[in-house]
């Protein structure tokens, strides 16, 4: 049967390594968050451009013929 210092030592080892997962999990999550406020951002950026060139895309509507390599024979 472990003695009290015996448990007591076990239980601050348990939480000193418990403190140390949490620090590098906040440490990755920290990491994490500045991405993806990095990624909105350049989303928010190319949205911004297509809706400046949509206007300027081809519709598809139109029928130009056929490609002028395809000459009469």
């Amino acid at each position: 049967m472990k003695t009290l210092e015996e448990r007591i030592a076990q239980l601050e080892e348990t939480i000193y390594f418990q403190d140390q997962t949490i620090r590098q999990l906040n440490e990755a999550i920290t990491a994490q968050q500045f991405q993806m406020d990095e990624m909105e951002k350049m989303f928010i950026a190319m949205r911004a451009k297509l809706r400046t060139l949509a206007p300027l895309l081809d519709e598809g509507g139109t029928d130009d013929g056929p490609p002028p390599h395809y000459g009469s024979v």
